[in-house]
């Protein structure tokens, strides 16, 4: 599975914007569409949403140096747009709701890991 880290978050109070570290060219961009579903991986301490195409799956990756600004995403209970490239940006469809659901079950579930659950606990 393809991986594509996040970079920054513009958060507003209706919608925020997720840049990425690099460019998805534009014949895959127009491909892609919203997974509707976030994953966590606990070892490198990221939620991960899932996109798609007709192929594969491809990963965006929000890592603990974006926390803080998902959180004032999550706050806002704003729309989620990931830019894909200059031109293309997509809905993360049902992102707030996914990461409601993920905070909720992290807290006090140490399947997660301590120190992963900790690290959710402090920035959110």
């Amino acid at each position: 599975m393809k991986q594509y880290k996040v970079s920054a978050i513009e958060v507003d109070e209706e919608a925020s914007t997720v840049e990425l570290e690099e460019e998805i060219d534009a014949q895959l961009a127009a491909r892609l569409k919203p997974g509707k579903r976030v994953l966590v991986d606990s070892d490198q301490y990221a939620f991960i949403y899932i996109l798609e195409d007709e192929e594969a799956f491809y990963a965006i990756r929000f890592e603990k140096n974006v926390w803080p600004a998902l959180n004032e995403a999550h706050k806002l209970k704003t729309s989620y747009y990931v830019k894909l490239n200059e031109h293309t940006r997509l809905a993360l469809v049902d992102m707030e709701e996914e990461l409601v659901f993920l905070l909720e079950n992290i807290r006090g579930n140490g399947n997660y890991g301590e120190a992963f659950e900790q690290a959710v606990n402090d920035a959110f």
